[in-house]
């Protein structure tokens, strides 16, 4: 039986806050231009079809990127080029179920966003339900940039580091290089090749 990473590893294998904000500035800069294209793909089609759908599609790409890289290598580019990885309780990769909780924060989020962005006017063709439900999405997203706020403070407060995200899926954020040295992973390979990728 595999022990918990809390018994393993030291308090400094858990990723702090100031390399959690390089690690977000840089998926930013690696998803920023795709993604403002992938956009403006979705924002054309909505209008053209006059259908709000595109704009759900660009919703579900955007989501299943950030919960599949999770769930498969542990990180997101950024998280990968730092080195760093998401882990489970074992060390192991995170359950797709445990990616998901973790990102429900931005997955609500991006949601509320599409809303907002499909009722603010601009996309005058679109069904005026979006435009009905465009004010309170709006209210929400603020509400929700507060707890996106306490969940950040979570990192600088907490013992090994997690935020709140990663309290409500049993995840931790660590340094690859301290996964490899205790030769943590799960799967028939051996422990320390899951990480070595």
């Amino acid at each position: 039986m595999e022990h918990s990473i809390t018994e393993r590893l030291a308090e400094s294998d858990y990723v702090g806050f100031w390399k959690r904000v390089l690690i977000s500035i840089l998926d930013f800069l690696i998803l920023a231009l795709p993604i403002y294209f992938i956009n403006g793909l979705a924002v054309s089609a909505a209008v053209q079809y006059q259908s709000g759908i595109p704009l759900w599609i660009e919703w579900l790409l955007i989501s299943l990127f950030h919960i599949v890289l999770v769930a498969k290598y542990g990180g997101t580019p950024g998280r990968l080029i730092m080195r760093t990885r998401v882990v489970n309780e074992q060390g192991g990769r995170p359950s797709l179920k445990q990616a998901v909780i973790r990102y429900s924060f931005l997955l609500v989020n991006t949601l509320l966003a599409v809303i907002v962005t499909a009722g603010d006017g601009t996309l005058s063709k679109l069904p005026e339900a979006y435009a009905n439900w465009a004010p309170l999405a709006s209210d929400l997203t603020g509400f929700l940039a507060l707890i996106i706020i306490i969940d950040c403070l979570f990192i600088v407060f907490s013992m090994r580091n997690r935020a709140l995200h990663d309290m409500m899926a049993g995840t931790y954020v660590v340094n690859q290089s301290a996964l490899l040295d205790e030769g943590y992973g799960t799967g028939k390979e051996a422990p320390a090749a899951r990480w070595a990728e």
